[in-house]
């Protein structure tokens, strides 16, 4: 076509004139249909939630990619007490859409959906509860003869390895994510090819299907003396993740053969198939918390979902059986334990509480958790744990983590009650409703528990070596005849912290007797908790002693820090929970007055049950006059 020449249609050209007539007809006689979405946006804006849903799913059905109708059908049907159909709708949007904030969105919904389903049925089942155990990956079976050729040992040669800058075992097998060194070329195969299909289960359990940049290498030393003189390996273990500066993981190590020990006491060496089996998934996992938070992964989640997804573990047999304690009281705040930075002395009940807080999130499905993940990586230290319990539950972030424990809780009560195999010499438990076992009850008889307890330790009273004071104020006690007595100067407060091995929930005896000075007419006494440094805690409970008899005083410390004068509560404070702190407070309580004192029969001990049933709930909630700790802190 020559510049400036035109390209007629004739079939298709209409004057500009009778174009513009043209679309006013059109307009006249065919009025423009309101769309199905604008129908549902209408009945939106009135919350006619239901109404709603049959033309929002007519717009999917003629646009199946309409995304924002799925985020308003989703509205709708969750709104409009349609949990099925939402739950339905979350998970088409979610199978659709690249769009992060409308994912996000969808799965909290979703969560928050299938959480309370989950709960609603387990509450309705009567007897042992068959809850699946979505933890188990299906893996390729091992068959004896395979288990055989895995124990030869065909070269222990290693071999210096430039990259890595590590000694590692002469075969080499390379997948598309792993690069395995064994001393069995075979084992190498085994290894790269199980840990492919344990990353793909993971990544879609736990990570939302994200794709992995990694290539990590799996050293498998010949025997666990080689793994720790080669490998460099730490004493004691038999598994190893390193991370590099930056968080992510350098390499995992295990080893390939184990001696064990036979009821002869005879010995032999055969393939360590817990490190094939378990602990390689155990090392895997961390290394994927590695790489999605680098060095921002919360402690307690690396060792919770490691152990978690070891394979060959009953997850809720151990659940039922840590019941036991929770149900109790005995149990980690989870607060403490999200916030601890290294590992606390309680490393076991740490490891276990952790482990089974992950299985209660996987039971609402794999969405649960990936949400969970990914908000811990999103917000601030300070800040992430709230955001990601309150995300699983679809609730405030203020005090999430409170309320994530007491549903936890009550998860666990449930787990006691249902799961747990009872012992055949004891009766089997009752359900909650039925039980009346004061452990489950609101509130449960404390004096009774005192008084039951036949394993107390008495303190020694004939020096002040087993006690601590704060500042100067040890000097104001001493040890005379079995008995502390304590000449505080007038107007100020003293502590004596008392050491303890006992483990909380826990229970102190004394015998007080007040010589004050009669013309004052009382005196206060009580007990005070410290922290690990040996300071107040500002947690204090008091009694006041009006004449110079000797009174019988009960502290306990628990989740409250109650005080009991002669049989009866005289007050009760929220107990001091230490964070960030991962050792043994070993002076938990002590002594505290502002008056002179003699203190006799001091004894502790920890509290194993709470027998019996609940004591009558006295009319009013406060202390009996006379009785009330004065306002200033609790001080007189």
């Amino acid at each position: 076509m020559m510049p400036g020449e035109k390209r007629m249609n004739h079939n298709r050209t209409y004057a500009p004139a009778a174009l513009g007539l043209l679309v006013i007809a059109v307009g006249l006689t065919a009025p423009v249909r309101a769309s199905d979405l604008d129908k549902a946006r209408e009945l939106i804006a009135k919350e006619l939630w239901s109404e709603a849903i049959e033309p929002l799913k007519k717009e999917i059905e003629s646009n199946p990619g309409n995304e924002q109708a799925y985020m308003l059908l989703i509205e709708a049907c969750d709104r409009g007490n349609r949990p099925e159909e939402a739950i339905d709708a979350c998970r088409r949007l979610l199978s659709i859409s690249h769009n992060e904030e409308r994912r996000s969105a969808a799965r909290f919904t979703l969560v928050k959906l299938t959480r309370g389903q989950l709960e609603e049925k387990v509450h309705n089942v009567t007897g042992k509860t068959e809850l699946e155990d979505n933890l188990r990956l299906k893996l390729p079976p091992i068959d004896d003869d395979q288990w055989k050729r895995l124990e030869v040992v065909e070269d222990a040669t290693y071999r210096p390895n430039f990259e890595l800058q590590e000694n590692v075992p002469p075969f080499e097998w390379d997948t598309q994510h792993f690069r395995v060194f064994a001393c069995n070329e075979e084992l190498a195969k085994l290894v790269a090819e199980n840990a492919e299909v344990y990353l793909d289960f993971m990544t879609k359990r736990l990570f939302g299907g994200r794709e992995w940049s990694f290539r990590l290498p799996i050293m498998v030393y010949k025997d666990e003396a080689d793994y720790i003189s080669v490998g460099g390996a730490p004493q004691g273990s038999h598994g190893v993740t390193s991370g590099d500066f930056l968080g992510r993981s350098r390499w995992v190590k295990i080893f390939q053969l184990i001696e064990l020990r036979a009821p002869d006491k005879s010995t032999r060496i055969t393939v360590y198939k817990y490190a094939i089996d378990s602990i390689l998934y155990h090392e895997l996992t961390h290394a994927m918390l590695n790489e999605f938070f680098g060095n921002e992964t919360p402690q307690w989640l690396h060792e919770a979902v490691a152990g978690r997804l070891e394979q060959t573990r009953d997850h809720y047999g151990e659940a039922a059986r840590l019941a036991r304690a929770v149900v109790a009281g005995e149990h980690f705040r989870l607060r403490d334990l999200f916030d601890q930075e290294g590992y606390p002395a309680r490393i076991s009940l740490f490891y276990e509480s952790a482990a089974i807080i992950v299985l209660f999130l996987f039971e609402a499905g794999d969405e649960a958790m990936y949400t969970f993940l990914s908000e811990l990586a999103k917000y601030p230290r300070n800040e992430r744990h709230d955001a990601a319990c309150a995300a699983v539950f679809g609730i405030p972030r203020e005090k999430a983590v409170e309320e994530f424990e007491k549903r936890w809780v009550q998860w666990m009560t449930r787990r006691y009650v249902k799961d747990l195999a009872p012992d055949q010499s004891e009766k089997p438990p009752l359900p909650v409703q039925e039980s009346s076992d004061a452990v489950f009850q609101p509130a449960v008889n404390e004096l009774a528990a005192f008084q039951a307890i036949t394993t107390w330790r008495d303190v020694d009273l004939g020096s002040l070596t087993g006690f601590v004071g704060i500042g100067g104020s040890k000097e104001d006690w001493s040890s005379s005849g079995g008995r502390l007595v304590c000449k505080v100067p007038k107007g100020e407060s003293s502590f004596l912290g008392i050491r303890m091995k006992e483990l909380s929930p826990l229970v102190i005896e004394c015998e007080v007797r007040w010589t004050g000075d009669p013309a004052e007419g009382s005196g206060w006494m009580g007990f005070n908790q410290f922290n690990a440094d040996k300071l107040d805690t500002k947690v204090n409970v008091l009694a006041r002693l009006q004449d110079a008899a000797p009174h019988t005083l009960y502290c306990m410390l628990g989740d409250d820090l109650a005080l009991y004068l002669d049989g009866k509560l005289v007050s009760r404070e929220a107990a001091f929970v230490p964070t960030r702190d991962s050792r043994d407070i070993d002076f938990p309580l002590a002594l505290m007055t502002q008056s002179q004192i003699e203190i006799s029969k001091l004894r502790v001990a920890h509290i194993d049950k709470f027998p019996g049933a609940p004591p009558p709930v006295p009319e009013g909630t406060q202390p009996p006059e006379g009785q009330q700790p004065p306002p200033e802190g609790g001080h007189p």
